[in-house]
């Protein structure tokens, strides 16, 4: 038998409505809240896929990654380095990121695996919307409603490519 997470729905809303965030209502807001890891979470995979974005001139979007780890600093130089520190933003650990998430267009997970994230079942009562890698349980947590699950990096890269350049603002269901 398995039992999944439960999400008290409206404590999350509560939660993720204590602050705003960001103001960039003229770009698409993306956020990821992980721990700065770059061999399981793949931050640093997000930081060369917004290298490869800005290289096809894709600039109108902001990701913000909120979460601390071992390689926070590392990445940020990286960020400087691929010159994508216009576009991406290392936001730093938060108490509650939940706000982030609610004020984001699109929940992004770059994951080289996962169990169950509740993350994406906060994205979820929050209806943000999501782009993941394809971990184990992707398909049990993702519907076509919530979200999209990349089959391959290059999907993924794509996918979040034609997300941005379609605009597709939070709510609206592809």
């Amino acid at each position: 038998e398995v039992i999944y997470n439960f999400f008290n729905r409206k404590k999350i809303l509560n939660q993720a409505s204590e602050y705003v965030p960001f103001k960039s209502p003229d770009v698409y807001n993306i956020v990821t809240v992980c721990r700065i890891d770059n061999e399981s979470k793949r931050t640093d995979g997000i930081v060369k896929v917004c290298k490869r974005l800005k290289e096809e001139g894709v600039t109108e979007f902001k990701w913000r990654i909120v979460g601390d780890g071992p390689e926070l600093n590392q990445n940020i130089a990286l960020a400087k380095k691929l010159d994508v520190i216009d576009v991406l933003e290392f936001v730093g650990k938060k108490n509650n990121p939940l706000p982030y998430v609610l004020h984001s267009d699109l929940f992004a997970l770059y994951s080289a695996y996962e169990g169950h994230p509740m993350v994406i079942g906060e994205a979820i009562a929050a209806d943000t919307y999501i782009l993941t890698t394809n971990y184990a349980a992707a398909k049990e947590q993702i519907d076509s409603q919530h979200g999209i699950i990349a089959l391959s990096d290059e999907d993924f890269y794509q996918q979040i490519k034609t997300l941005i350049r379609n605009n597709k603002i939070k709510g609206e269901k592809i």
